[in-house]
């Protein structure tokens, strides 16, 4: 599925609403680069759109047969009776599909890792993946081996696996209004901001020294 009409099912406001644009949901499902629970949800809503399309086809056959153009005879009834089943057959598949969506959406939104991820949840890797990615980076489809890949702007390579684990960590973000192929701007998130600044705390300072209780001797001079 690489196109749809907006709001193609109710559940459409309530999938974007935790994954973002769906269109890009299901360009990213079609390239690999989703995990589980987001692919699973991409597929089962792809298969919902198939079956509000039958469900459409259906009444739509049956508005023209009713519409007064055909006589009313045997052969009409028959068809009517026929589309009649045929839409409600249509209606039943659209609604399982529906309950499924809803429940593939309520695991994408149980798996979602928390926002603000301390710092023993990321890797050494993934920490270094963040620094080179602090000045920006680029992902980016191969117009022939259809290979996604992410570059930071000094040329470095990000292995996917763990962009996506950053990007899962909300992290980091990327421009999804452009094409893979044309190259999707990659930057850290105010989160990932923060997560980065904590690996770089200051020294410790120096410890201060204990004020002396009331009435003690003073203390020896120091000789230069």
């Amino acid at each position: 599925m690489t196109t749809r009409e907006p709001s193609a099912t109710t559940l459409d406001a309530a999938i974007e609403h935790v994954v973002g644009d769906l269109t890009v949901l299901h360009h990213d499902h079609l390239r690999g680069l989703l995990p589980p629970e987001r692919a699973a949800l991409a597929a089962v809503h792809g298969d919902l759109v198939t079956a509000e399309g039958a469900v459409a086809y259906h009444r739509n056959v049956l508005m023209r047969l009713s519409s007064g153009s055909y006589p009313v005879d045997a052969p009409l009834l028959d068809r009517l009776r026929r589309t009649v089943h045929d839409l409600a057959q249509a209606t039943a598949a659209r609604d399982r599909l529906q309950e499924g969506v809803a429940t593939a959406l309520e695991t994408v939104k149980a798996a979602a890792p928390s926002p603000a991820p301390a710092d023993e949840e990321l890797t050494p890797r993934d920490f270094a993946a963040l620094l080179s990615l602090a000045g920006g980076g680029t992902m980016r489809e191969h117009l022939l081996t259809h290979r996604v890949s992410v570059r930071t702007v000094q040329g470095r390579l990000v292995e996917l696996p763990t962009f996506q684990r950053l990007e899962a960590h909300g992290l980091v973000t990327r421009d999804t209004s452009r094409s893979l192929t044309v190259g999707q701007p990659v930057a850290l998130t105010d989160t990932g901001r923060t997560a980065l600044l904590g690996t770089r705390r200051s020294p410790a300072m120096a410890a201060p020294v204990p004020a002396r209780p009331a009435g003690a001797w003073p203390a020896p001079a120091r000789h230069h």
